[in-house]
């Protein structure tokens, strides 16, 4: 019997690196491929991209759509069943994991089972935007003129009534859904991807991510229902290898061991945003073992980003904008780094013109 891999954390970190292409850049439309960039904040997807790639990308090759836990995400086009639809379970019961947990609750305290008011709000969302693309105010109120009461609690963010967060971000997985511009929502197209192909792509890009890592991490990370997870992982059995991390049982892809084994050596400085995929992995013990360390990283609100050397973590830093000049405020972790050529970069992708580093 061939013995299983054990891996530290190190070793598992440069793999994640090299996934996310980190480690070096690359062309704009791989880096986008590799497990798509979240846009919120607003525009922070670009900033993601500069990190991962040499350019810009070609408008016409992405969309932004709703995908994991519901956040808006740059996908590509050819490629958005695999960070959609992949994500949708079978059984009526797993669809609570899509919606969310507060959000099933909510809706089975309304009278509606999850399935039937997905359907409900499926419905009203094609009627709605078949005339064309909606912002979001105009999209809200064609929910609102077609969906009961029960559907429609109050918001007291939005002083009104409208769907349920949890329900309106599905339609983004569910294939209805696109965003081809800020707060805007129109009709996805058919997809030309076949739904097993998508669902099997789905687990080979989230382990070449964030791998050695289980189903429930994937179930974690994309906001969908354990079982679906674990069917996921199933479906591609024979192209999966157990290793050890941190001592506990986890799956990369066999193609993909050897590199696991030596993963490539990361170069540069990279300024990530707090929200980036890699910040977002989903077992943040290994990016942050100290717990004091998580706590600034991952508040509840004001999340920081983070400073990247040679693929090590060295400092958390903001961005606040004076006028046309980006300050970055950096705390470091140790020794500082020179940053100044990556916040000059970064600084017309956040609006402003130069940037200078405060801390």
């Amino acid at each position: 019997m061939t013995p299983v891999l054990e891996v530290d954390r190190d070793q598992a970190l440069a793999f994640r690196l090299a996934g996310h292409n980190l480690h070096r850049r690359t062309d704009p439309l791989t880096a986008v491929a590799a497990c798509g960039i979240q846009e919120p904040p607003p525009g922070w997807w670009r900033v993601g991209l500069h990190a991962r790639a040499e350019g810009d990308v070609d408008s016409g090759e992405v969309l932004m759509v709703n995908a994991m836990r519901g956040a808006p995400y740059v996908v590509p086009k050819a490629d958005a069943p695999v960070f959609t639809a992949a994500l949708v379970p079978d059984d009526d019961e797993a669809l609570k994991g899509l919606v969310g947990s507060q959000t099933a609750k909510e809706v089975t305290e309304a009278g509606h089972t999850v399935r039937e008011a997905v359907d409900l709000v499926v419905h009203a969302a094609r009627e709605g935007l078949a005339g064309g693309p909606l912002g979001r105010d105009a999209f809200h109120q064609a929910m609102r003129a077609r969906l009961p009461g029960t559907l429609l609690p109050w918001c007291r963010g939005c002083q009104s009534h409208h769907v349920r967060p949890g329900l309106w971000r599905a339609l983004g997985p569910l294939g209805v859904t696109t965003m081809p511009e800020k707060a805007t929502y129109a009709l996805a197209k058919e997809p030309e991807m076949a739904l097993p192909e998508a669902r099997a792509e789905l687990v080979r890009r989230f382990l070449r991510c964030f791998g050695p890592a289980t189903h429930t991490q994937l179930a974690s990370w994309a906001q969908t229902a354990p079982t679906h997870a674990r069917e996921l992982f199933g479906a591609i059995d024979d192209e999966l290898e157990p290793v050890k991390a941190g001592g506990r049982k986890a799956f990369v892809l066999s193609e993909d061991v050897a590199a696991l084994e030596d993963p490539p050596a990361a170069e540069g400085v990279r300024l990530l945003g707090g929200f980036d995929p890699y910040v977002s992995q989903p077992d943040r013990d290994a990016l942050a073992p100290d717990k004091g360390l998580r706590k600034r990283m991952f508040p509840a609100v004001g999340r920081p980003g983070v400073v990247l050397c040679a693929g090590e973590l060295r400092g958390l830093w903001k961005g606040r904008k004076k006028g046309d000049r980006l300050d970055v405020d950096v705390e470091w972790l140790g020794e500082a780094v020179d940053v100044a050529d990556e916040a000059a970069a970064i600084a017309p992708l956040r609006g402003c013109e130069t940037a200078r580093i405060v801390g």
